[in-house]
């Protein structure tokens, strides 16, 4: 996810290209984090530091932790601290920036502090940005007084992230009674209290998710495309009804409905989670003791 949200920011910066965006994302899966690269984005060595130990890893066969502790540059400590952060997916994304010359780590922290400023978060937020955790990002995009969403919100994104793209992210939620549509499906829980899910989109939008979780080349979102939606909010709902029930709470799943010819889907009060997938904008409504209506 957090490769997603800092390409595509880049991308609306004009700072890479979605061509490069595409390469990066390959190149990343590959990488392994180099130590260096993780001690200049920690602040705990400048480029030129991290520079002068990959050169000298060109005549001392020696590895690049060992020899920042040797130089002063790090401490034995610090070198352990920074190897448990190979994995992470935030730096492996600006390893593959670094390996394809587009910009280095200190160049990439710059903009994540103008990313810091516009979206006016704190260095914490930013932190759970890099996490890459889906628990400690999707809260800093809902409005103040969203708790009683998070849960399904949660477990709406990570089930998309398994079963239809691993670089889909939302945008900043809002509530509303309504957002315009062309299509969409929804499905609806009853127990003590009543929750509403739908996926709703304009156009085509709908068209990639309905394909990726369906298996299947949609032509068009027509009714079969949007039956494979319902089934996937019927797979995200039966998640949440399940980990429900473990507390004690019953719900029923109603069967999915959808729509290829609506305006808008209307409640009386809905979350409205924007998710972004492949340069596409789909929406993920919820209602809580209040019902979405395809209409």
């Amino acid at each position: 996810m957090v490769s997603s949200i800092v390409g595509n920011y880049l991308i609306d910066k004009g700072l890479i290209t979605q061509e490069q965006f595409r390469d990066l994302l390959l190149d990343q899966q590959k990488v392994r984090v180099k130590l260096g690269l993780i001690a200049v984005a920690e602040g705990l060595m400048s480029q030129d530091e991290a520079d002068r130990v990959n050169r000298l890893q060109t005549v001392m066969d020696k590895r690049f932790g060992d020899i920042a502790v040797e130089k002063g540059y790090l401490t034995e400590g610090q070198v352990g601290s920074l190897l448990k952060k190979q994995g992470s997916a935030y730096l492996a994304f600006a390893q593959a920036l670094e390996n394809q010359q587009l910009m280095t780590v200190e160049q990439l922290e710059q903009f994540m502090l103008d990313y810091q400023y516009e979206n006016h978060m704190t260095a914490s937020d930013m932190e759970d940005i890099k996490s890459d955790d889906v628990d400690r990002i999707l809260p800093l995009y809902l409005p103040v007084g969203s708790d009683k969403y998070l849960e399904i919100a949660g477990t709406a994104i990570r089930m998309m992230m398994r079963c239809v793209d691993t670089e889909i992210y939302p945008g900043k939620a809002y509530i509303a009674s309504r957002v315009e549509a062309d299509n969409g499906a929804l499905q609806r829980m009853e127990g003590k209290s009543d929750i509403a899910c739908a996926l709703t989109g304009r156009g085509n939008e709908l068209l990639y998710i309905a394909s990726a979780f369906g298996r299947e080349a949609f032509p068009e979102v027509n009714e079969d495309a949007l039956d494979a939606v319902g089934e996937l909010l019927n797979c995200i709902n039966g998640m949440y009804a399940s980990e429900a029930s473990k507390r004690g709470v019953t719900l029923e799943l109603l069967p999915p409905e959808y729509s290829t010819d609506i305006t808008k889907a209307a409640g009386g009060k809905m979350l409205i989670i924007p998710l972004y997938v492949k340069g596409r904008r789909v929406n993920f409504l919820i209602a809580v003791d209040n019902r979405i209506e395809l209409q």
